[in-house]
Formats: C-alpha cells, sequence, structure tokens
C-alpha cells in the first residue's frame, strides 16, 4: 500500500547565473514560496494519516494472534440432596409394592442419577410371589431402581412360594431388580438347602432358579441340589 502525493504544474522561473534577481522575479519567487506552503499544508496531514494507516496495517499484520482453547470442565460428583431414614419404593402397574428399600442416608448425584444409600435393606416381590431380601453397608442405586450395587458385607436371600431358599454373600452383589437377577465377579458363598458352595463369581436367575457358579468351585452339594446348579 502507498501514497502518492500529485502536486499542480508550476510555472518555471528563469534564473540567471550571477545576476541579481529583479523586482518581478522576487515577486514570482514569493507568489511560489507561498503556493508550495499552501500546498504542504493541505496535503501533509493527507501524507501522514496514509503512512499511519500503513504502519497499523503492517503491525497488526505482524502480530501473533490469540489462540483460543476451549476448557470443557468435567461434571463434578457432588450430591445435589441428601436424606435421613429413607425409605424408596416402587409399585408395578396395577399399583402393587414390587421393591422397598429403606436406608439410614441417601445421597443423590445428578451426574450419574443414582442414589447411594447407607445401611441398606431391600425387599422385592417377583410376579410368582418370590421374596427377595437383600442386607449390606452401601447400595448405589440407578435412577430407575432397576439395579442395586451392593457393598460390603451383602447378603441376598431368595424364598420361593413353596419355602425353598438360596442364600447369597459376598463383599459385591448385584441385584438387577426388573431382571430378577442376581450377579457378582467376586469371591461369593452360597447356601442352598444343606449345601454349601464358594466361587469366584456367580448369576442367579431367580426366576428359572438357575445358578451359575464361575471360576474356581468348591464346597459340599448334596445329591438332590445338584440339578439346581450349572458351571
Amino acid at each position: 500500500m502507498s501514497a502518492e502525493l500529485h502536486l499542480p504544474d508550476l510555472p518555471e522561473v528563469p534564473v540567471a547565473i550571477g545576476a541579481q534577481p529583479t523586482a518581478g522575479e522576487r515577486r514570482l519567487r514569493e507568489a511560489w514560496d507561498v503556493r508550495l506552503r499552501g500546498l504542504l499544508g493541505t496535503y501533509l496531514p493527507l501524507l501522514l494519516m496514509s503512512a499511519l494507516a500503513v504502519g497499523t496495517w503492517w503491525l497488526a499484520k505482524q502480530s501473533p494472534r490469540a489462540v483460543t482453547e476451549r476448557v470443557t470442565v468435567a461434571p463434578r460428583h457432588d450430591p445435589d440432596y441428601t436424606a435421613r431414614r429413607v425409605v424408596l419404593e416402587r409399585f408395578n402397574a396395577q399399583g402393587q409394592r414390587v421393591v422397598q428399600v429403606e436406608g439410614e442416608q441417601a445421597r443423590h448425584y445428578p451426574d450419574t442419577d443414582e442414589i447411594e444409600i447407607d445401611r441398606v435393606n431391600l425387599s422385592a416381590t417377583g410376579v410368582d410371589g418370590r421374596q427377595t431380601q437383600a442386607t449390606a453397608r452401601q447400595a448405589v442405586a440407578a435412577g430407575d431402581s432397576s439395579r442395586y450395587s451392593l457393598e460390603g458385607g451383602a447378603r441376598v436371600l431368595s424364598t420361593g412360594a413353596d419355602g425353598h431358599t438360596v442364600e447369597i454373600e459376598g463383599e459385591h452383589l448385584v441385584v438387577m431388580a426388573k431382571e430378577r437377577r442376581v450377579r457378582a465377579d467376586r469371591p461369593v458363598v452360597v447356601r442352598q438347602g444343606g449345601s454349601e458352595l464358594r466361587a469366584d463369581g456367580l448369576d442367579f436367575d431367580e426366576t428359572t432358579q438357575r445358578l451359575q457358579l464361575h471360576g474356581h468351585v468348591r464346597g459340599r452339594l448334596l445329591p438332590q441340589e445338584l440339578k439346581a446348579t450349572g458351571r
């Protein structure tokens, strides 16, 4: 970018070398000086402004651009409310209570929509009349009450309408309330009638009464109960 100044043509002034200027020549020179000063007074501010604009543009091109970084803040895992001596219930379409959960204290976490319950006591009733009781030092319940993760001294007792029971103990048990299943991926103890089994994990379907034990299995099993157990 450049700025050009075009001055109008000025009259030629004859100069005689070694001769003194005449009065007319002096008046002509004075007129030329006045005109030149007037032109400079008119165009000099434009020249300065043009030079300033060019300098500003050049500096802007040479200056490094600031890089804007987006910082994503992870949601905080803080409870939005707590409650003491809580009782949570879930009902079916017919208005019958199918799950009841009691605890000393509960905390709801909005980022995961989970409820953390201390000293939990859970009871559930199946359509076939089977009763399920579960206790633990702490439980993490899904927002829709479909899943309960029991931690610390967890115990599940499943009792059929005929009085037949299956007891499961472990440090970590997962109760799937809607599916009527109990799962574990850590060591467990299973008691059924006079049998007692230990395994590294299990999957128990309360509806079909099918018990699958995982990993290293040991213990005692009465012959009449073999058909209810698979590996």
